[in-house]
């Protein structure tokens, strides 16, 4: 994971491997019923693709939109939580035994109309995690924002969060979700050109300044929003692209993570420890003893 010298890691300590599949798939537009069948089909093939494909996966992220995809009647296609689509997902993944992420248009969501959110279920098929976008991509996106970036505990030891595509524009939630104690951050998005560039960069930056992993699902297609660009990818916490999928076509990534990495990082005050530093801020300093200061002094923060 260590590249140069971008981290120093001391000290014998126990890892797992988080074996993680990333979907890249083309969503069709769901003007009607039907159209969201052929979308859930479609999520539950690769789902096995994946399992036959990679086997031993431990968790798999699909895009934003994969079950609805997004055109100007999103309204009829609104879900509930307890809705077939989301049922079957949920024992699709108890079937497969893995757990998974996927995005839902929810209909009602805490007393609010219209929630883009994202869920995560576990291999016994439980929605263990809901988070609902908190940064939207304005002027055209009409989802009520959501109110906090939770972090749960996934498999082999990952503390998972999850965002939704222009919410990894703000560096404020990836800070949020990595003060929250996340050590994977997965971002689901129908990323579109021309903001290609910004997707790397932001995909990395949020990374590195961080010191988390990035698994990052775009998804593929043509439709009434634009050019959706694909190019989902894994990125380490050096800001280094670890896999990446093509421009433009459906495609599947792999690779294998090790979350106790990232918890041992934040322990030591060692150089570039960033998560540590911003909570001990000017711990260096021989007036500090090494305890340093908290973040009150960022008004950003207050």
């Amino acid at each position: 994971m260590n590249i140069g010298n971008a981290y120093s890691i001391s000290g014998e300590f126990t890892v797992q491997s988080l074996s993680t599949v990333v979907i890249q798939i083309a969503p069709k537009t769901a003007q009607k019923p039907s159209d969201m069948k052929h979308n859930l089909s479609q999520l539950c093939e690769w789902m096995e693709k994946a399992v036959g494909g990679f086997p031993g996966v431990d968790l798999i992220v699909t895009p934003e939109f994969g079950l609805q995809g997004i055109g100007p009647n999103w309204k009829d296609s609104l879900l509930k939580l307890d809705s077939i689509e989301v049922l079957t997902l949920q024992d699709k993944c108890r079937e497969l035994n893995v757990w998974g992420v996927f995005s839902i248009l929810v209909d009602e969501y805490e007393g609010h109309r219209y929630r883009n959110m994202a869920i995560l279920i576990n291999s016994n098929g439980e929605i263990v995690s809901k988070y609902c976008k908190m940064n939207q991509f304005s002027p055209v996106d009409w989802s009520y924002p959501g109110s906090k970036c939770p972090v749960v505990d996934g498999p082999k030891g990952s503390k998972i969060a999850m965002i939704i595509c222009a919410d990894g524009d703000y560096p404020e939630i990836w800070r949020e979700a990595a003060y929250n104690g996340a050590n994977i951050i997965i971002r689901i998005t129908h990323y579109m050109s021309p903001y290609d560039r910004g997707w790397e960069i932001t995909n990395k930056a949020g990374a590195y300044c961080n010191q988390v992993y990035v698994v990052a699902s775009s998804s593929v297609d043509i439709n009434t929003t634009g050019t959706n660009i694909g190019r989902s990818m894994i990125v380490n916490p050096d800001g280094t692209i670890i896999t990446e999928a093509p421009l433009g076509i459906p495609w599947m990534i792999k690779a294998d993570l090790y979350p106790q990495i990232i918890d041992k990082l934040r322990t030591e005050t060692v150089q570039n420890n960033f998560i540590w530093s911003y909570r001990h801020r000017g711990a260096a300093h021989p007036d500090q003893k090494g305890i340093g200061l908290g973040i009150e002094d960022y008004n950003a923060y207050k």
